[in-house]
């Protein structure tokens, strides 16, 4: 059996289309607030919650394999849920793990991705730790708010300074994942550094938008401060402001600039460049449809 959680999370969403189309015959089970929404996928359901507890013990049952993935990344979350979380799964019986983390993680204790992955290490269970770079999908989901500023005002409204970054296709990093779900012994105890072909700055990310999406994107630079006012106008906590800040000051560092070969490798293909991904989402934008 295995187990997905956060199944409207950028991977976890594909994760589940993926395995929908073709689970190869292993059982699964998608653990979610609105196992509602999820009806039709093939996959057995169960109502969950990180911040429950009460609901941990249904979605772990039987479980062998777990695909992790943070709700919404800070702290507060790693210590209160995950890390817990991970705990109760090795009481469970869980033999093998595959947790979403960032580029970066191991360098740096504050990203709170660092103390998950600590916990998996400290762990009787086996895993693989995919330290994604900046997600493609990262530019319409909800919570960034980044799809509103691009469509409505036809602005990147990103602090990443001069920094480059490479943009990575949640599709890729799910087939990855998937593979080491069904094919543990494959990527045992191992981190696969998933990034996009090239490192962009946000300049050309705007062009690429422009392109896309046939109208004028342009790169405003905004400090952190203007993108941290913003954001907390529209409501967004202040976990998630400051998990986007750690990232774009990584990026303005040159940080998140390097590439690696790792999905060409696993995957036997390049990965999905940017202009791809644009051209199969502009619906999005133009449809307000974040993820």
């Amino acid at each position: 059996m295995l187990l997905i959680t956060g199944p409207s999370g950028n991977v976890g969403a594909e994760l589940v289309d993926l395995l929908a189309r073709d689970s190869g015959g292993v059982a699964w089970r998608v653990a979610s607030r609105h196992p509602e929404r999820l009806r039709g996928s093939g996959a057995e359901t169960v109502a969950f919650d990180f911040f429950d507890r009460s609901t941990w013990q249904a979605a772990l049952s039987g479980v062998e394999a777990l695909f992790l993935l943070f709700p919404l990344p800070g702290g507060k979350a790693a210590r209160e849920a995950i890390v817990p979380f991970v705990a109760a799964a090795q009481r469970a019986g869980c033999r093998h793990v595959v947790y979403v983390s960032v580029v970066g993680a191991d360098r740096s204790a504050v990203i709170p991705h660092h103390r998950v992955e600590a916990a998996l290490r400290a762990s009787s269970m086996t895993w693989t730790v995919l330290r994604c770079g900046f997600f493609a999908q990262n530019l319409h989901r909800r919570i960034s708010t980044h799809g509103v500023d691009i469509a409505e005002r036809g602005e990147l409204f990103i602090p990443a300074g001069r920094g480059r970054t490479s943009f990575l296709d949640a599709r890729d990093a799910a087939a990855v994942a998937a593979d080491a779900l069904r094919h543990p012994g494959r990527h045992r105890d191992v981190v696969h550094h998933l990034t996009g072909a090239e490192p962009l700055t946000m300049d050309q990310v705007a062009e690429e938008l422009t392109e896309a999406l046939g109208r004028p994107v342009r790169y405003t630079r905004p400090s952190p401060a203007r993108f941290a006012a913003r954001l907390r106008r529209r409501g967004v906590g202040w976990d998630s402001i400051g998990f986007m800040s750690i990232v774009y000051t990584l990026t303005r560092l040159g940080r998140n600039a390097p590439v690696t070969d790792e999905v060409t490798r696993l995957l036997g293909r390049p990965p999905t460049g940017l202009a791809e991904y644009l051209r199969d989402s502009a619906w999005r934008f133009r449809d307000r449809a974040w993820t």
